[in-house]
């Protein structure tokens, strides 16, 4: 194995413990479908942002769906898994798809990811509880989820855009 692969092993490893702290660490219960609201997802966009759209899918899936499973939340951790996973891949794809070098590309990316998301979990969500009714409830906490992810991931871009760190994800 090259240091090259090694590199980028650690780094989607670093990544995925960072959204698996970020998703469990503070997380807002939701009533009806018995999932939560939380953080993870700005973590998730950062993953992308740094490790690009394959390992930022990986760090992603990994480490969201082993907060479902640290949390008590098991029965969740294979649609998180594909979900978050598919969020990723959403944004690296508008982000290397996109035309010209707009350095804000990736919100475009994150915001048709989360899209994604809002439906995923919705659809998942109805499907575990037998309703497709009662679960709409749950859509303006995955809107929140979204947004406030979106958030993390602007203070972090903004946070570092005059370090090396920071450059990459302006060129990018």
């Amino acid at each position: 194995m090259n240091d090259k692969k090694i590199k980028n092993m650690v780094y989607t490893s670093l990544l995925a413990a960072l959204v698996c702290v970020a998703t469990f660490s503070i997380k807002v219960p939701s009533v009806v479908t018995n999932g939560y609201v939380h953080l993870g997802d700005g973590f998730i966009f950062i993953a992308v942002i740094l490790l690009g759209r394959k390992n930022g899918a990986w760090a992603g899936s990994i480490g969201a769906a082993l907060a479902d499973v640290l949390g008590g939340y098991s029965h969740y951790a294979i649609p998180t898994f594909i979900i978050k996973g598919i969020m990723a891949l959403i944004m690296g794809y508008v982000i290397n798809k996109m035309p010209g070098d707009n350095k804000f590309k990736w919100i475009f990316g994150a915001i048709l990811g989360s899209i994604w998301q809002i439906i995923g979990y919705y659809v998942v969500g109805s499907v575990m509880v037998g309703s497709f009714i009662s679960t709409i409830m749950d859509i303006p906490g995955n809107i929140i989820q979204s947004v406030a992810g979106i958030i993390v991931a602007v203070i972090f871009v903004a946070a570092f855009k005059n370090t090396p760190i920071g450059k990459r994800i302006i060129t990018n």
